[in-house]
Parts: C-alpha cells; sequence; structure tokens
C-alpha cells in the first residue's frame, strides 16, 4: 500500500438487523468501502445474538490482508435495551469506526484525521498524589438492578379478512420471561393462535375451519465450564394436524461446545443430549389404538457453524428415538453453504433430508380429503427432501464509498 493511501475495507455483514450500510459509508470516510473481499485490506466481519432483554450484542471481527495481514481484532458492542433503532446503529457506527482507526493509521494517514474525547477525565480537577502520580480510581460499581437481571414480554396482534364468501380472523397473545446470566439462562414462554374462517360454496353451503392452537415452553439451563452446560427443556402444546389435544415434553439434558461458547457468534461445534418423556391426549385414537399415551424418548444433535471470511457454513445431524419401542425413530441432517469462489463469485447451497418412521400420533380412520385440502390434517410421510443451489456473480467498480438517496425505491412504481 502506497504511504498516505486510504486502507480498501470490505464489510462482511452476517446480521439481520441494523446492518445499515448506507449509513456507515455516510459516516465512516476515512477508508475505502469496497464491494469485494479480494480487494480489502482489512475484512471486517459483523455477527450478533439476541439478548434476554431485548438488547442486542454485536461482534465485530477486524481481519488484516495483504499489507495489513496478522493485524486483527475484536471488538463488541452492547445495546440497550431501550435503545431505537437510529441509536443503536450510531452505537454500532461508532464502535465500527474505532475499529478501522488503527488501519488507518498503519496506512500513514493519521494526519487526516481528528480525535476527540467526550466526557470527563478521572480524577480531573483533585490533587495529585505525591510524586504527580494520579489518585488510583476506585472500579465502578455494578449498577443496582431491582429485577435481578429478569425481563417481560407481553404481545397481543390480530387480523381480520372479510369478504362476501369468506371470512377470516385471527387473534394472537403472548407472553415470556427470561433471565440470563453468565451462569443462567431462564427462558419461560407461551402463544396461541385463535383463527377463524368460514367460506362459503357456489352451492350456497358455509364450511368453517376454525383452529385454536398454543404452546408453552421452559428452559432451565446452568453454566458447567466454557463449553459444557446442563439443563431441563419443557414444553407443551397442541396440534390439530398432528392428531393431539395435548404433548408435553420434559427433558434433562447436556450440551457440549467444542469451541467457548464466547465465540458461538463466529463458530460452535455442539453436540447435544436429551433424555425424558412425551405425553400425548389424542384428538382421536391412533393407529396404536390409544387415546392418551406417555412414553420415554432420547435425542441427539450435532450441529457445527461457522462463519468466516470466505462466507459461513453449517451442517446438522439430529436423531430422536422412543425408548419404549426402538424401531420408532427419525434421523434428520441439514446443510447450507455460502462462499466466495473467487472476486465476485458466490455460491449458496442448502439442503435438508428427514427419514422419519416415529409416527405415533397417526389417527386409525382414514383421514377425510376436505381435512387434508383444509389444512387440518396430514398425511405421514416416511422421508422429507429439500435442496436448493444458486450462485450470483457481481463484476464492475469495487468501490462502494458513495451513498445517494435520491428516488428511493418507496416513492417509485
Amino acid at each position: 500500500m502506497n504511504g498516505g493511501a486510504q486502507p480498501a475495507a470490505f464489510l462482511d455483514c452476517q446480521v439481520r438487523v441494523n446492518c445499515d450500510f448506507d449509513h456507515f459509508r455516510t459516516h465512516i470516510r476515512f477508508v475505502s468501502w469496497v464491494r469485494d473481499r479480494a480487494d480489502a485490506d482489512v475484512h471486517v466481519l459483523l455477527t450478533s445474538t439476541g439478548l434476554s432483554n431485548g438488547a442486542r450484542s454485536y461482534s465485530l471481527d477486524f481481519v488484516g490482508r495483504r499489507d495489513f495481514e496478522g493485524l486483527d481484532d475484536v471488538i463488541t458492542y452492547t445495546s440497550s435495551p431501550d435503545d431505537s433503532r437510529v441509536r443503536e446503529v450510531d452505537g454500532l457506527t461508532q464502535t465500527l469506526r474505532l475499529g478501522l482507526v488503527r488501519y488507518a493509521v498503519e496506512a500513514g494517514t493519521a494526519g487526516a484525521l481528528e480525535i476527540s474525547f467526550v466526557g470527563s477525565v478521572p480524577g480531573e480537577g483533585e490533587a495529585t498524589a505525591e510524586g504527580g502520580a494520579a489518585p488510583a480510581v476506585a472500579p465502578a460499581a455494578e449498577p443496582y438492578d431491582p429485577w435481578n437481571a429478569w425481563t417481560f414480554r407481553f404481545g397481543l396482534s390480530g387480523n381480520m379478512d372479510l369478504r362476501e364468501t369468506r371470512t377470516n380472523s385471527r387473534v394472537n397473545p403472548s407472553l415470556s420471561a427470561n433471565r440470563t446470566t453468565d451462569d443462567w439462562k431462564l427462558n419461560f414462554s407461551g402463544w396461541a393462535n385463535l383463527r377463524r374462517e368460514s367460506r362459503t360454496l357456489s352451492d350456497g353451503r358455509e364450511i368453517r375451519n376454525d383452529q385454536n392452537s398454543w404452546r408453552v415452553s421452559a428452559l432451565v439451563v446452568r453454566s458447567i465450564t466454557d463449553h459444557m452446560s446442563v439443563g431441563i427443556d419443557a414444553a407443551g402444546s397442541n396440534s390439530v394436524m398432528g392428531n393431539r389435544r395435548a404433548r408435553v415434553n420434559l427433558a434433562p439434558a447436556l450440551e457440549y461446545n467444542y469451541f467457548p461458547y464466547q465465540q458461538a457468534t463466529r463458530r460452535q461445534f455442539i453436540a447435544h443430549y436429551a433424555l425424558g418423556v412425551e405425553h400425548s391426549n389424542y384428538l382421536e385414537e391412533t393407529i396404536f389404538e390409544l387415546t392418551s399415551e406417555t412414553v420415554p424418548q432420547h435425542r441427539l444433535g450435532v450441529q457445527y457453524r461457522a462463519r468466516e471470511e470466505w462466507g459461513n457454513a453449517g451442517f446438522g445431524v439430529e436423531s430422536a428415538q422412543y425408548l419404549h419401542d426402538r424401531s420408532l425413530r427419525s434421523l434428520g441432517f441439514s446443510g447450507d453453504l455460502n462462499y466466495r469462489i473467487a472476486r465476485g463469485l458466490e455460491l449458496n447451497v442448502s439442503g435438508e433430508a428427514a427419514f422419519v418412521n416415529d409416527n405415533i400420533h397417526v389417527p386409525l380412520r382414514q383421514i377425510p380429503d376436505e381435512d387434508i385440502l383444509l389444512g387440518r390434517r396430514a398425511l405421514p410421510s416416511s422421508y422429507r427432501y429439500e435442496a436448493s443451489l444458486g450462485f450470483n456473480y457481481r463484476w464492475g467498480s469495487s468501490f462502494a464509498s458513495v451513498v445517494n438517496n435520491r428516488f428511493p425505491s418507496s416513492v417509485r412504481q
């Protein structure tokens, strides 16, 4: 790199919210933003995770390339649960700006930067200790939290669609309580979907398709080490389509992560094992001639995910089995890959496959066609496959430092 030239920065934003690239480019002008990592002197990988109180924790990994090879850094930014989107984006912009300063200095453009400090200096205006040294400043006390890290959320939504031959209305209440610390993770939640639907046929007959669904869940997790945790996972739900009036699961579980959990936004390799019981009350008698049953079940899941300079990838395997009849089991695989093959060329692949032989809920009687068409019942299937493949190629100018907000798509036809 020529001395005094702006470093080229590539932003690899892997978050779904608050990735306002236009805002970053507008307010950070001492780097040259590029569209391809092959042209970058610094690759910034932005990931995030949601917190139980509604805030988000962002991790910004700065990876030096070319002349800056080996000059890496990691900075985190945590928003406040009360922050507006504007305030959160501004905080993220400031964190990104601070991380890029060192690369601008290394590139020889420090003379074009102006550094200012907003705040007060500890001990300013006070007498110094003997020898001219400033007195030691006591560490800041932990803030008082009257809620003891608990957060609560209530939601209520609904919609209505009224027509001459069709009416459809829906109400969705929800409630959750969460507490997250370094040692504990407590999540309790519940929601319901109250749906009313009617259709008038050409002969004047009215068909109703009213459905009420609900789910409650509880999760208690205790951190053991940086790699291991134990917990109890419980849930209750109903499913008209799945022939279940009520289904309750209770399963103690053990989880091991090969990487420290602090790196979970970048990489994780997790093995999760749960052993518990499942109780079901059925709407109709099942093929095993039962209207209710309680059965033991265990489940093993293995998942690997990575977000790197070359892209991101994930692969998972999950197997479940009823222990009262070991022939009743399922096995599923899933994977996805987003890979930067070369300059401007990206490959996207995803797939999922499942082999299912644990349909203990299937009704004994034949399912009517109208129930299948209305989505009230589903025919059992012993397998499921899904796959997608695509690529995109971009060429032209690699620079993306200019922002022009004229004629936004929201006002054009």
